[in-house]
């Protein structure tokens, strides 16, 4: 439906809402991002003023409001800047099509809004989808199988290359396809244009890469077009096919596909597709851009057992790289290695500013360095690159990392702002970007926050990007990893994959600790979340596990944390607060330990302490995949101290987060009750039985009710009493 947005700033609300993982801000948030530069009352009162204008353009169910928070129903809204940031990651061709034609350009190109943060907002979200963008480029080069229409992935490269036509690094992906798709000719009469417009621009000469890539492709002794996707692979396009209308000319792909022969590349005398195929072997060598797949399987030609190096292929040897570490031990798969460089200050190195960013910088460094999933550069090291300017891209080949993170902190009386990016060298792409500011005389107690923060967020962003990257990776480090990746769905399809996935790492490697752990994980979630009729079960299954995890590990913050979580009932309730005060000691950025402190210091009675861990833990991370389950226990300290209305609140957000878990569902079924609305309890109810549908209406409070003396199970014996 049509929308008649009544102020850039209605429409820079919405953009934002859409573009956030829950659909969901906080006012406060949405108030320093769009009216940063006001008094926090004007903001305030200029956000209401937005709202107004909204809810009379807006239907009420797509647009929901209450005193904290702001919300899109995220089923009636499609966005289109979402569905490419996820299809362009897929390896799916169908999806890989779909992100090929949805992309016409920059995030919210030519919208310019005077608000500092909410230009930072956008500057992130362009580099993101910059980032997919290129993947999605990269991914037509490496998996020509995953091609439907040529025509398509030379679009989305020429598209890709408009966001910033002296990117060389995609130049060279544009004419690899060319190469490909069009002919040598082509591809070489793009590269001199663009060697044109560095000259006459920047006054350099294209990189080295780039120049050895070119004489690969003149050496070659065809002119002909490098075959496409192999004949007899059809892919559903939702397209016509091109004998059913006239113009099937403007979609037919530019050549014509032939299967590639299965010759190895140093044949004797190779034929004209054999020298093809080396040409773009070589482009894809020397662009150092596909390093992680042999480059036979790239080009689908038979195994080799060797291949000439860049060298060899005609480029010249780098006098600045590292030595190569290939005889150096792998990481295990999951592992990270990563790199915080010294955090800048806009005052320089002689203001107060400056002093707190190198406080940044080391706190940062020490929290991620107990995190298990990173491997950390030592800060002695990362200090040697203070004010330098940095090419990230030889950085992450000097130090072997995947990603450099870089901040900056400005202080400004007792505000304080720091910005964080998390850049892949390989690509020189922000894959992840976070900002967090904070008022408080309390410097070092708000320094805490926003590193662990930092570090949290970190964690939850990485995961879905490592785990892609391992897709195609069978070992047992690689599916321990993609297990974690499904873990954190928060939901029992995405557990059940976990599952699945943790035992075929144990199968693989029976003594493999991740995927161990990981089973003791979803053993623990499915009895906390009572997703089954069997939550006693699957603790006791947890508790067995995670204590053999902790004789192999017992510096295992996550092993803490879910026994911890298998635990958390009134009888163990000590025992489960040692594991999460042990967790949080070992990772202070544990947000889940805090929230679970909280949970339990509510049900045993201390609810206003306990509510305030549940409060901290979601300003530490507001962004949270669990964060449903936090709003949950919020809604439970809200049921404890009679606030009903508030409590419905709670549990209606994380219902509307997360609509598949079912102890929300109950909290909503016992505020209900306990509020006299019996007509909206049995509404509930009805939803909250479909969780457990073999369990009679006497059975449900003691399933989902935790503590028989709780309100939640008062509220929930009301309900389903039978003269209810």
């Amino acid at each position: 439906m049509p929308i008649q947005l009544p102020t850039k700033k209605t429409g820079a609300l919405l953009a934002y809402l859409g573009m956030s993982s829950d659909y969901a801000a906080s006012r406060e948030e949405l108030a320093a991002l769009l009216w940063g530069g006001c008094s926090d009352q004007q903001a305030r009162q200029s956000l209401r003023q937005a709202l107004a204008l909204l809810r009379k353009e807006l239907p009420s169910s797509v647009f929901m409001t209450d005193t904290k928070i702001v919300r899109l129903d995220a089923p009636s809204w499609s966005i289109d800047a979402r569905e490419f940031g996820s299809f362009a990651c897929s390896q799916s061709a169908e999806d890989l099509a779909r992100a090929a034609r949805s992309f016409t350009g920059d995030f919210l190109s030519g919208f310019i809004l005077e608000e500092e943060a909410f230009e930072e907002w956008i500057s992130g979200q362009r580099t993101r989808l910059q980032h997919a963008a290129a993947q999605l480029c990269e991914t037509f080069v490496r998996r020509p199988d995953l091609v439907i229409d040529p025509n398509q992935a030379l679009a989305a490269t020429d598209q890709l290359i408009a966001l910033d036509p002296l990117r060389e690094d995609w130049h060279r992906l544009a004419i690899a396809l060319y190469a490909r798709y069009r002919g040598k000719n082509e591809a070489l009469s793009r590269a001199s244009n663009f060697a044109g417009v560095l000259q006459r621009e920047l006054g350099v000469a294209p990189e080295r890469e780039t120049r050895a890539m070119l004489e690969t492709l003149r050496s070659a002794d065809v002119a002909a077009p490098i075959p496409g996707p192999s004949e007899g692979v059809q892919h559903d396009t939702g397209l016509p096919l091109n004998g059913d209308r006239p113009d099937s000319a403007a979609i037919a792909p530019a050549i014509t596909p032939v299967v590639a022969p299965r010759r190895n590349f140093l044949t004797r005398r190779p034929d004209g597709m054999t020298v093809a195929a080396l040409a773009l072997a070589g482009i894809l060598v020397a662009a150092g851009t596909f390093a992680s797949e042999p480059l036979h399987t790239i080009l689908g030609l038979g195994p080799s057992t060797s291949f000439p190096s860049p060298t060899a292929l005609g480029a010249p040897p780098d006098p600045w790289r590292s030595p190569a570490a290939a005889h150096e031990a792998q990481l295990p798969k999951g592992i990270i290695p990563i790199v915080v460089l010294p955090f800048a200050s806009p005052g320089g190195s002689d203001e107060p500013g400056q002093l707190i960013a190198d406080m940044f910088t080391d706190d940062l460094t020490n929290t991620l360095s107990r995190l298990p999933s990173f491997r950390v550069i030592s800060r002695q090291t990362a200090r040697s690159y203070r004010s330098q300017a940095v090419d990230v891209a030889r950085l992450g080949t000097e130090l072997q990392v995947r990603y450099v993170l870089e901040g900056s902190v400005r202080l400004q009386d007792d505000n304080l702002r720091v910005n964080v990016e998390l850049i892949n060298p390989a690509t020189r792409l922000s894959v992840w970007s976070g900002r967090v500011e904070r008022r408080g005389a309390d410097r070092q107690g708000v320094r805490d926050e926003i590193v662990s923060r930092l570090a949290r967020e970190l964690q939850f962003e990485v995961l879905p990007i490592e785990s892609q990257q391992l897709s195609n990776d069978f070992d047992a480090d690689a599916l321990a990893y993609r297990g974690w990746a499904a873990l954190s769905q928060v939901n029992l399809e995405g557990y059940k994959e976990a599952l699945a996935l943790f035992n075929k790492a144990l199968e693989r490697d029976p003594k493999n600790l991740s995927a161990q752990l990981g089973i003791g994980a979803y053993h623990a979630r499915m009895g906390a979340q009572v997703l089954d009729t069997e939550p006693g079960g699957h603790r006791s299954k947890a508790e067995e596990i995670l204590r053999q995890v902790l004789v192999r590990d017992p510096e295992s913050s996550q092993a803490h944390f879910y026994l911890a979580l298998a635990l958390n009932r009134l009888p163990t309730l000590p025992e489960a607060l040692e594991h999460l005060e042990r967790a949080i000691k070992i990772d202070p950025s544990d947000a889940s330990a805090h929230a679970q402190i909280g949970n339990s210091l509510i049900r045993s009675g201390k609810v206003s302490e306990g509510l305030e861990h549940v409060r901290y833990a979601m300003l530490l991370s507001p962004r949270d995949p669990i964060m449903p389950v936090w709003l949950e226990f919020a809604g439970n300290a809200e049921l404890e101290v009679g606030d009903y209305r508030e409590a419905i609140a709670m549990f209606e957000r994380s219902i509307t987060i997360n609509p598949n878990y079912p102890r929300s569902w109950a909290g909503l079924v016992a505020a209900y009750a306990l509020a006299n609305h019996p007509g909206e309890a049995r509404r509930v109810a009805a939803k909250l039985r479909t969780f457990a549908p073999n369990l009679e209406n006497e059975d449900l409070p003691k399933h989902f009710g935790r503590s028989e003396n709780s309100k939640l199970h008062e509220g929930l014996v009301l309900a389903f009493s039978p003269d209810r």
